[in-house]
């Protein structure tokens, strides 16, 4: 098949969090299993600027008409590796900026590269065409409403829901950005308590909408996780489904990572003693019992928990434990847990800030990672945690409770609060005792958490699109 996938960021060209590695690690997977994946990206400044941007040839002209009168752009064109290509959509007026995200115009920005991915697919004609959240959904119901005729109605659209609170929620004015009839703003269309709604224009024109665990296909179809979008997912469930995200293990790996002062595999786990002794001995902690060095690492969110995590600090430390929290985030967090690291200044370490060689030492040298999160549609840390050989600690929801076998290669807790947090560290210590440090990392080193699987049901649903397209031409 030829996919071409339209998403605001790719490892390594854009990323701000998971989004980025997970695309990349998809289509990585895809294109092995001898699919043509190109990959439709804005040209931020930033990812012109990287070493690692390929090399680029113009591809053609683009030109949108806009409220304010015709925005003219271009494509540029590079090879990522074989069967993986990107365009990037080379738009100074909006993309020539400081950074990927946050400006006051971003409805238009963001609808002008999704009208323009979805004129791209019309002249183009892949298989299937993959939007990724709400920055590329626009492209979907474009491709639909403007282009549906002929060989176009052929091809396959698929919406992917990386995380449902992120909505493309922008005042009813936007609409004009969109190029699509007014008539659309409407509560069965776009319109979304009275403002426009860029994820809605996939969900409900999308020939499938897959969300990134199954758990999470389930839990946006209630109140509580659905954020005002649940009758619509409920309207489509049919066409709804959750495949959970992968890992790609060749970037993620104990055995090859330079960042580790000893690499470790499950022949030789030596080597994650090592890590341990030697992030304990820097960061000057306390050497605690086995199963009892808690490491912490993500955005300070109230998403993420970061807020119980603070609250559960004290008693953490009372049941013997050593913790070490990366991150940054909310002031208010990081606070609370600068407070408590003061008081404890042997037994928790609070770095604040983003390094990524840290966090990988960090992976490599815990017993357990706490991942408290109040919702996580997938999750990458209790993965990388997995991958580098320390039991997950995490609140039973979404994603973490599809890729983490409670007992075996983690921990499961529910209700989230602080108390439930101290027992399930308890837990995964006692788990560690009982069968004894090393078999617990050799079980967790042998979990297959790549993105072999998950591949295989991307690839069965799309194939299931693209039938299924070709046969309303």
């Amino acid at each position: 098949m030829r996919i071409v996938t339209v998403a605001s960021e790719l490892a390594p060209l854009a990323q701000s969090g998971g989004l980025g590695d997970a695309l990349a690690g998809l289509s990585r997977a895809l294109a092995a299993r001898g699919h043509e994946i190109v990959t439709l990206l804005p040209a931020y400044r930033s990812t012109l600027a990287l070493p690692a941007c390929p090399r680029l040839a113009d591809a053609g002209a683009v030109r949108l008409d806009g409220p304010h009168g015709e925005i003219r752009g271009r494509w540029l064109a590079g090879e990522l590796a074989p069967r993986q290509s990107v365009r990037l959509l080379d738009l100074p007026l909006f993309f020539d900026r400081s950074d990927l995200y946050g400006f006051a115009d971003d409805a238009a920005r963001f609808a002008s590269f999704a009208r323009a991915a979805a004129l791209l697919a019309h002249e183009q004609r892949p298989d299937v065409l993959v939007a990724h959240d709400w920055h590329a959904a626009l492209a979907i119901c474009a491709l639909r409403v403007l282009f549906d005729r002929g060989l176009t109605r052929g091809v396959g659209a698929v919406q992917v829901v990386h995380n449902n609170a992120y909505q493309g929620r922008f005042p009813a004015s936007a609409m004009s950005w969109t190029g699509l009839p007014q008539a659309l703003f409407a509560p069965d269309a776009l319109e979304f308590f009275g403002d426009l709604s860029l994820l809605k224009a996939g969900l409900l024109w999308a020939d499938r909408i897959i969300t990134v665990s199954p758990g999470y296909a389930r839990e946006i179809q209630t109140p509580e996780f659905g954020a005002g979008l649940e009758g619509v997912y409920q309207q489509r469930r049919a066409r709804l489904l959750g495949i959970a995200n992968g890992l790609d293990v060749e970037r993620f790996d104990p055995g090859q990572d330079p960042a580790l002062p000893e690499r470790f595999h499950v022949g030789s786990l030596g080597g994650k003693r090592v890590c341990r002794d030697a992030a304990l001995a820097e960061l000057e902690l306390e050497k605690p019992e086995a199963g009892q060095f808690l490491v912490g690492i993500g955005r300070f969110a109230v998403q993420k928990g970061w807020d119980v995590l603070a609250d559960a600090l004290e008693g953490l430390v009372a049941s013997g434990a050593s913790l070490a929290l990366l991150g940054d985030g909310e002031r208010a967090i990081a606070d609370a847990l600068r407070a408590v690291a003061a008081r404890f200044p042997s037994r928790v370490k609070l770095i604040v800030g983003w390094d990524e060689a840290v966090a990988r030492r960090l992976y490599a040298a815990a017993d357990c990672v706490l991942v408290p999160s109040r919702f996580e549609p997938c999750g990458l840390v209790q993965l990388t945690a997995q991958r580098y050989g320390a039991l997950p600690v995490a609140h039973k929801v979404g994603g973490l409770a599809d890729t983490i076998r409670d007992g075996e290669t983690g921990i499961l807790f529910a209700p989230l609060t602080a108390a439930k947090l101290i027992a399930a560290a308890a837990r995964a210590a006692q788990l560690v005792r009982a069968r004894g440090q090393e078999r617990v990392v050799r079980d967790l080193l042998r979990t297959d958490v790549s993105w072999a699987r998950p591949a295989a049901l991307w690839e069965a649903a799309l194939e299931e699109v693209a039938r299924e397209a070709r046969a309303r031409i």
